[in-house]
């Protein structure tokens, strides 16, 4: 009884628990997007600005979250109730000086309320209740690329010959690479782009290739405001010692 009560006291003296997981910071999600910020990551301190990339046509009302350049066609949707509609898309942009200008977070706007809580976006198979410690669901990268996709784009993708599909992965890759700049964003990828009946919204990953989580933002009725990528370039989660 003794040790099973000292355990417990290292536990909470540790902030450990045993169901601990990574959880956004709701302060740096909000003020990356606010203009004027300065986020913190290992010690550096990045200023922060914002850009609108453009408004993603969400004609299905079914948003998928992966790379672009990547796509096998049967990306599952997320778990979200979303209207129809066009939303717009801001990419948080740290300036990391020597690494130059990383995207570092990439938004989904779905509504203008306020958050009052944050979930890690899911598909209808996956529960976040399964996740422990450092796990997270979200999508690889291995195209330096994420992007915001509707059903109906990603439906028409699949319809395409593949030496279509292909080529216009290259036409993306020319005008991505030279929209970004045109962003102020020297060196970074950013495209809107129409496919079919609904859009896509392409963004370099942060730092590059890797496997990145999305988080989402409820009002207080319980009604998704917005969708968030974390590439992991600034500090904007707490994640639990191991």
């Amino acid at each position: 009884m003794f040790r099973k009560a000292l355990l417990l006291c290292v536990a909470l003296l540790c902030g450990c628990t045993a169901n601990a997981q990574v959880k956004p910071k709701p302060d740096v999600l909000k003020a990356a997007f606010g203009g004027g910020f300065v986020a913190e990551a290992d010690g550096e301190r990045y200023p922060v600005r914002v850009v609108r990339l453009g408004e993603l046509n969400l004609s299905s009302g079914r948003l998928m979250v992966a790379d672009p350049f990547t796509l096998s066609g049967d990306e599952k949707a997320l778990d979200l109730a979303i209207p129809p509609g066009r939303y717009p898309v801001d990419l948080a942009v740290a300036d990391t000086g020597k690494s130059g200008h990383r995207i570092a977070l990439a938004r989904l706007v779905l509504s203008d309320k306020p958050p009052v809580r944050w979930r890690i976006a899911v598909t209808a198979e996956q529960d976040a209740r399964s996740l422990k410690g450092s796990e997270v669901f979200g999508y690889g990268v291995d195209a330096g690329t994420g992007a915001f996709i509707d059903g109906g784009a990603l439906a028409s993708l699949k319809a395409l010959p593949s030496d279509a599909w292909e080529a216009l992965g290259e036409q993306w890759q020319v005008r991505g690479e030279a929209q970004g700049p045109k962003l102020g964003m020297p060196y970074q990828f950013a495209l809107m782009e129409t496919v079919g009946p609904g859009g896509i919204a392409m963004f370099s990953s942060g730092w590059g290739d890797g496997f990145y989580a999305s988080w989402v933002g409820y009002d207080a009725q319980g009604r998704p405001t917005s969708v968030i990528t974390d590439f992991g370039v600034i500090d904007a989660v707490t994640t639990p010692r191991d």
